[in-house]
């Protein structure tokens, strides 16, 4: 009996303090512009176990957030850049997650706490609890595009098999005068893991000096785990010697793992070398 009553005054007491939370804010009355799904591609910062409130704030805070994705379950907020465009093939289903984007409340002394927002780019806005003065803070993450690198440099990797001493690091190891070489496999791949997950918006592969037009109908993929990948572009070909191929996607693209595969075998795989353009998620 006792142990049901402080339940329910702990319910009660819950209940109270989201009153209370609705009641000193009005983030919570926001309508998420969708349900039930995630913007892919987009997320450059993200924050675990905060409040809705708190999450929309991290966004309204920041110059660069256009929108966030925030999970009730999980308590996950994903800060989101500003898309070229949008398009519904940017988002995908996932139950209790929901989009929302902050662009209507600028200004609005409701719900933005920074009027007028001073701060440069990769800067958050602090309003001081003493004389309610703005205060820029620098980001303590590195924004997107400041932190653009070849991630794949000098990174762990494999291939379906070597010919000779030519061997799956020769692709990240910032040479062209050098080469991965596979046998004459069925469907020979190359992969790279690049230590962390990061937001990927180009791919480039520089073609080997010689017998180039091996590469050909080339699959290019990426994902968190080498048994979970993605494509990312197809490459038909065939290319001719020292070719530089650049890949780009209009949205980032989260992975961990970046794949090489010909699909139309037997053939002999080997790229002079692999760049991976992206910036972390943090």
């Amino acid at each position: 009996m006792r142990l049901c009553i402080y339940q329910g005054l702990l319910l009660l007491y819950k209940l109270l303090q989201t009153s209370a939370e609705q009641c000193t804010s009005g983030t919570f009355h926001i309508n998420p512009d969708k349900r039930d799904v995630q913007l892919r591609g987009f997320t450059y910062r993200t924050f675990e176990n905060i409040s809705p409130r708190a999450c929309f704030k991290k966004c309204i805070q920041r110059k660069r957030c256009h929108s966030y994705n925030y999970n009730r379950a999980s308590l996950r907020c994903e800060l989101n850049l500003k898309p070229m465009y949008i398009s519904e093939g940017y988002f995908k289903n996932v139950v209790g997650f929901v989009y929302a984007e902050v662009h209507p409340y600028r200004g609005d002394p409701l719900f933005d706490p920074c009027i007028g927002n001073p701060c440069d780019e990769g800067e958050v806005c602090e309003v001081c609890l003493k004389n309610e003065k703005v205060v820029c803070v620098l980001e303590d993450c590195k924004t997107p595009i400041k932190a653009f690198q070849n991630v794949a440099l000098g990174k762990m990797c494999g291939q379906s098999s070597t010919y000779l001493n030519e061997h799956a690091e020769f692709a990240v190891d910032g040479l062209t005068n050098t080469a991965p070489h596979t046998l004459q496999d069925q469907s020979p791949y190359w992969w790279v893991d690049l230590g962390n997950i990061y937001n990927i918006i180009r791919i480039e592969v520089i073609n080997r000096w010689s017998s180039g037009y091996r590469l050909h109908d080339l699959d290019i993929s990426f994902g968190t785990h080498l048994d979970d990948m993605s494509i990312f572009a197809h490459y038909t070909g065939p290319a001719v010697d020292n070719e530089h191929l650049v890949f780009h996607r209009s949205q980032y693209t989260e992975g961990r793992y970046v794949k090489l595969t010909i699909t139309q075998g037997p053939e002999m795989l080997h790229p002079s070398e692999v760049i991976v353009v992206a910036c972390p998620v943090c």
